[in-house]
């Protein structure tokens, strides 16, 4: 009998290389699957050995010379004839009835050692696919500014703070609000439990109770309510003005008056004007702090006046100074300081800082409908820790003025993924 091990990638392949090398009557005698590792000692797929025999008939003696011919030597080639084949012995008819029990527990072997295999090909498959994700993720990181070694969090978190800076939040504040996250979960219910769905709730909810947010202007009977928006050129203060004057005559029924000191912009007046006309409600521009005395003292009736300020240049400390000064006749009025969440965040940060001296008491992001990231609007809370009072979603007067709300912050902010919502 010879023996004889195989080693093959899969059942199939072993069973053709035995028929090939040992014949039709070749049989298993045993099959196992085994971790195969390269020259550096890491494993690689898993093969599956098999252990094959086969019976061999006795080789038979040459036959002895005929006719004085010499032992070894061959007749000349016109005289060789072809040997017929011997025949091969018919195997001997069994005793008795066939014992199949070997054979089953054989193919129960081999079918074992076949779903094994594909057990370990889906899990390398597997792991190979999360490898090529979580280098992905780096890779992301690493364009975005904050160097991956300074990152110590499980994947969950790493996607989530991919997630975070992919929306132009800080890194930092997206860092440090992955590393709450973690404590906060792993302390509740331990490191091996971080299930990515709860862990971007659970920061949804971070976010949202970081975010403050102001009530709407309130409007009192018999009482005069002063609001004036100031901010640089081009975010969108006449449209913002336009959309609550409308929205405090036609939803809430109260009498409203508007107020310009934008005297350095003709079209901004003219738009103004043109918005008061349609809402017949009184407009008046003020060009000096006598001025706005005596518009106020005429509008005592009125239960909203909105004053419309000049955008310019925040480097111009002149102008602001100025615009200052006639802020500053007015003691109890709400400052909102507006600011458009296209604007870069680095140019946030400064304009926030240039309109500090006007003492802005709320902030209004405007143009959300014409970004695609809303990250700076948390980083700019972050840094003011001012209320943010209303978010400005398009040109419509006055439908595209909505009130902040944090869970509206923490949805542009960290969107659920459409499957889960």
């Amino acid at each position: 009998m010879r023996v004889k091990t195989f080693e093959a990638a899969s059942m199939q392949e072993a069973l053709s290389i035995i028929k090939q090398e040992m014949g039709e009557e070749a049989f298993i005698l045993s099959t196992k699957t085994r971790a195969r590792k390269n020259a550096l000692g890491q494993p690689e797929a898993s093969v599956i050995e098999v252990t094959a025999a086969v019976d061999e008939a006795p080789v038979p003696a040459p036959p002895l010379p005929v006719n004085g011919g010499t032992y070894g030597l061959r007749p000349p080639l016109a005289e060789r004839r072809p040997e017929p084949p011997a025949p091969r012995p018919a195997p001997p008819p069994p005793a008795g009835p066939v014992d199949l029990q070997p054979l089953r527990r054989e193919l129960l072997e081999i079918k074992g050692a076949v779903e094994a295999l594909k057990e370990q090909e889906a899990r390398n498959g597997f792991i190979l696919k999360e490898l090529d994700h979580l280098k992905n993720l780096l890779s992301r990181i690493q364009r975005q500014g904050m160097p991956a070694a300074q990152i110590q969090l499980p994947p969950t978190l790493i996607e989530l703070y991919g997630d975070l800076v992919a929306n132009d939040v800080d890194p930092l504040i997206a860092l440090r609000l992955c590393e709450y996250t973690q404590r906060a979960l792993t302390e509740e219910a331990g490191p091996d439990t971080l299930d990515p769905e709860r862990a971007r709730l659970f920061m949804r909810r971070v976010i949202a109770n970081f975010i403050p947010v102001a009530s709407p202007i309130q409007l009192e009977p018999g009482r005069m309510r002063v609001a004036a928006l100031v901010g640089p050129t081009g975010v969108g203060k006449t449209t913002t003005i336009a959309k609550l004057a409308a929205y405090a005559k036609i939803e809430l029924k109260q009498k409203v008056a508007l107020l310009t000191l934008d005297t350095f912009r003709l079209a901004a007046v003219d738009q103004l004007q043109q918005y008061a006309q349609i809402l017949q409600v009184p407009i008046h521009v003020a060009l000096t702090v006598e001025d706005l005395r005596s518009a106020l003292r005429f509008y005592q009736d009125r239960a909203l006046v909105l004053i419309d300020t000049p955008g310019h240049n925040p480097k111009d400390t002149e102008v602001l100074d100025q615009l200052r000064h006639l802020l500053a006749e007015l003691p109890d009025v709400e400052t909102h300081l507006v600011l458009s969440a296209t604007t870069k965040p680095k140019d946030l940060a400064d304009l926030v800082h240039r309109f500090e001296p006007l003492n802005p008491t709320r902030l209004i992001f405007t143009k959300l409908d014409e970004t695609s990231t809303y990250g700076p609007i948390l980083s700019t809370l972050a840094r003011v820790r001012r209320p943010l009072s209303y978010l400005g979603t398009g040109q419509e007067v006055p439908q595209d003025l909505e009130l902040a709300t944090s869970r509206r912050v923490s949805d542009l902010i960290l969107p659920v993924p459409a499957e889960v919502a």
